[in-house]
C-alpha cells in the first residue's frame, strides 16, 4: 500500500514529469518553481486592494510592480517574452502574429537603423528585441520591475553581439525618467502599458519631454470603448476583473486617452482601434485577440488556451500543496484567470480593447 509520502513523491514525479513535457523550450512549470520571485504571499494585498464597488485608489506604481513581481514567470510561461495581445488571421501561428503585431508598431513610426529609440514598459524585453532584429535600431527599454530587468538580459545574452549592443535595459518609474536627458530619442513607443497609469497623461508627458522635435510616438493601448455603460452593472463586473487581473488601475475610455496626448502638447497623426481595422481587412479569416484565451484547445501556443491554463491550475496547486512552488503561487494563478475570464468577455462585447492604436508627433518648433 502506498503511504502518504509514497503517493506525495508520485504525485510530484507525474506533475514534473507533464511541466518537462509539455515545455516549448522556453519556460516551464519548473521554471516557475525555480523562479526568483519566491515571495508570492504578497498577493491576499493584492487581492483585498481591488475589494470595492467604488473606484480604485490605489498606488499605480507600487501595485503593477507587486503584479509584476506576482505574475511575470506566470506570463513568460504561458504566453512567451512578448505580453500582449494582437490581431490574427486564419492560417497564421501563435509567435507568427505576436512578431506582425510589434513590426506593424516599428513600421507607423518608421524606424530606422540609425534611430535611438525608447520602449515604455518593457516588459522581459520580447517586442524590444523583436524591434531591434527587424530594424537594427538602438533601443533603450524600462519597465518599473526589477525582476523584469534581470530577465530581459539574461534572455538577451545568447542573441549574439549586434543585439547585446542594440539593447539596453532600465529599471524605472516611467512617468519619471530623470535620469534620460530630454530631446534625446526620436521615436518612443509602448505596448500595452501605459494603461498602469490612469492619468495618461503623466507617461505621455514624460515621452513628450524625451522626444526630440518631429519625433514620433506610438502606443497600443488598453480602453473601454465607447460601448462601455458605467451603469451597466454586468459591464462594471467584467472592468474590474480585467483591472484585478491585470494590475490595472481605473481603465479609461478612447476620448480621454486621445485628449491626454492633447494635453501634453502632441500632435495627433491618427489613432483607431486596431481590433475594428482586423475585421474588415481580414473578413472572413480574422480571429478575434481574445480567441486565444478563449480557445479550449489549440497545440499551437496550447498553455494559454483554457486547458492549458487548467493544466497548469492543477500543477502548480499540486506543487504549492507540497511546498514545492512558493506560497501563494496558486492564488496568483487565480487572479491571472479572473482577467482571461473577464477579457474574453470584454472583447466578446466589445466593451474594452487592448489595442487601440495611437501616433502622436513632437511639433517641431518654429
Amino acid at each position: 500500500m502506498c503511504t502518504k509520502n509514497c503517493c506525495s513523491f508520485i504525485v510530484l514525479l507525474v506533475a514534473v514529469g507533464a511541466g518537462f513535457l509539455f515545455m516549448d523550450g522556453h519556460h516551464g512549470v519548473m521554471d516557475l518553481i525555480k523562479s526568483n520571485i519566491s515571495d508570492r504571499t504578497r498577493i491576499g494585498k493584492y487581492d483585498n486592494a481591488y475589494k470595492t464597488d467604488g473606484e480604485l485608489s490605489h498606488n499605480d506604481q507600487e501595485y503593477t510592480n507587486m503584479y509584476y513581481d506576482l505574475a511575470t514567470d506566470f506570463y513568460e510561461y504561458g504566453w512567451g517574452q512578448s505580453f500582449h495581445f494582437a490581431t490574427m488571421f486564419e492560417g497564421e501561428s501563435f509567435h507568427e502574429h505576436i512578431r506582425r503585431h510589434e513590426y506593424y508598431l516599428a513600421s507607423k513610426l518608421d524606424i530606422k537603423d540609425t534611430d535611438n529609440v525608447l520602449d515604455m514598459g518593457m516588459g522581459v524585453g520580447g517586442p524590444l528585441r523583436n524591434i531591434v532584429r527587424f530594424t537594427n535600431a538602438n533601443i533603450t527599454g524600462v519597465t518599473i520591475n526589477h525582476h523584469q530587468v534581470n530577465r530581459a538580459k539574461k534572455l538577451t545574452q545568447p542573441l549574439g553581439a549586434n543585439v547585446n549592443e542594440k539593447t539596453h535595459y532600465f529599471q524605472g518609474d516611467f512617468t519619471k525618467l530623470g535620469f534620460l536627458e530630454s530631446g534625446s530619442f526620436d521615436k518612443i513607443y509602448s505596448i500595452e502599458a501605459t494603461c498602469h497609469v490612469m492619468d495618461r497623461t503623466k507617461v505621455f508627458g514624460e515621452a513628450f519631454r524625451l522626444l526630440k522635435e518631429g519625433g514620433m510616438f506610438a502606443s497600443y493601448e488598453w480602453l473601454m470603448t465607447d460601448n462601455y455603460d458605467p451603469t451597466n452593472e454586468e459591464h462594471k463586473i467584467i472592468k474590474r476583473g480585467i483591472e484585478h487581473g491585470d494590475g490595472l488601475p481605473e481603465l479609461i475610455g478612447i476620448k480621454a486617452a486621445v485628449q491626454a496626448l492633447k494635453d501634453v502638447g502632441f500632435e495627433v497623426v491618427e489613432h483607431f482601434d486596431l481590433n475594428h481595422y482586423a475585421k474588415e481587412a481580414y473578413g472572413p479569416k480574422n480571429i478575434p485577440w481574445y480567441r486565444t484565451l478563449e480557445a479550449d484547445w489549440t497545440l499551437d501556443g496550447w498553455k494559454h488556451t483554457v486547458v492549458g491554463r487548467k493544466f497548469t491550475e492543477i500543477m502548480v496547486r499540486v506543487l504549492e500543496s507540497i511546498g514545492i512552488a512558493a506560497e501563494g503561487s496558486f492564488a496568483t494563478l487565480q487572479m491571472l484567470e479572473d482577467a482571461a475570464t473577464h477579457l474574453v468577455k470584454g472583447g466578446q462585447q466589445d466593451l474594452f480593447t487592448p489595442m487601440y492604436l495611437v501616433v502622436a508627433r513632437k511639433p517641431a518648433k518654429n
